[in-house]
């Protein structure tokens, strides 16, 4: 099976598995980006353990399950005793500090917070899809959280192509040599006509939100991809981890996703709350 076979498989598996769950029911999809969001975290604290430090893993994972455990309390069941899953969670932290007293390790305070900060920021963008399947029920579903996966897709997509074919002046060497500002370019543009087809589904906000969403998802989303190459060359690995054959690890796949949904619910309340 050649390469361009078996990426063409994977490209099918990976959509499918993104966007197959929203046709599904909601605690379905909460649960496969939840698990999704998990895998990516345990690339992440690897890759931190491979610059050097040494994570306490468990307190990672630990603090990742509170929160989903928290999100889903939230946007489920509205539960009044969410406070004790903040109280065990902050009942962790200091079992970590604790812990790290006794450890031989000469980055003690990285130790905590590097797994801290891992799984918040997995969090927030794993867990922070629902925001757009369900929290945002006065938007059309699944379309618009199909819609933030399409237009970081398109991006990558046309600045992938239009940048081995014309592209020749470099975006940020130093940490993606491959990039290119006529790529990128070109990714701006067709997300941001995307944006605009998007706009005419019926229910979805006027073309003018949609293309100034197109414009937040699409820079957002190219600096979550050069926030993970300055990462894992700083590991000094070429791949995050291995999740589908020609595609690299989970990291690989959602690094612009994990910068690109924060930023596009702070873009949705501040300009398109919910009434």
């Amino acid at each position: 099976m050649s390469n361009l076979v078996k990426r063409t498989i994977s490209s099918i598996v990976f959509v499918a598995l993104i966007l197959g769950p929203l046709f599904l029911t909601e605690r379905i999809a909460y649960s496969v980006y939840s698990l999704l969001g998990f895998f990516t975290l345990s690339e992440l604290l690897n890759l931190t353990q491979k610059t050097g430090s040494s994570p306490l893993k468990v307190l990672g994972f630990t603090t990742y399950g509170i929160l989903v455990a928290l999100v889903y309390q939230w946007i489920f069941h509205e539960s009044e005793h969410s406070h004790l899953l903040l109280l065990a969670l902050g009942a962790i932290v200091l079992v970590a500090f604790f812990i790290e007293i006794f450890r031989q390790n000469p980055k003690p305070f990285e130790s905590i917070s590097a797994p801290l900060t891992t799984s918040l920021f997995t969090a927030l963008s794993f867990l922070g899809v629902a925001y757009f399947y369900v929290y945002r029920s006065d938007l059309p579903s699944p379309w618009i959280t199909i819609s933030v996966f399409a237009l970081i897709w398109i991006n990558d997509s046309a600045a992938y192509l239009v940048g081995r074919k014309i592209g020749k002046t470099k975006l940020f060497e130093r940490l993606s040599p491959n990039k290119t500002r006529e790529g990128s370019t070109a990714g701006l543009i067709f997300a941001m006509l995307a944006g605009y087809g998007l706009s005419f589904i019926e229910g979805m906000p006027h073309w003018g939100i949609m293309i100034a969403f197109s414009l937040v998802c699409v820079i957002s989303g190219s600096l979550g991809d050069l926030f993970e190459s300055r990462i894992k060359r700083a590991a000094g690995v070429k791949d995050s981890g291995v999740f589908l054959p020609g595609h690299g690890g989970f990291f690989d796949r959602f690094d612009a996703m994990m910068l690109a949904i924060p930023t596009a619910i702070l873009f949705f309340e501040a300009l398109l709350p919910k009434h």
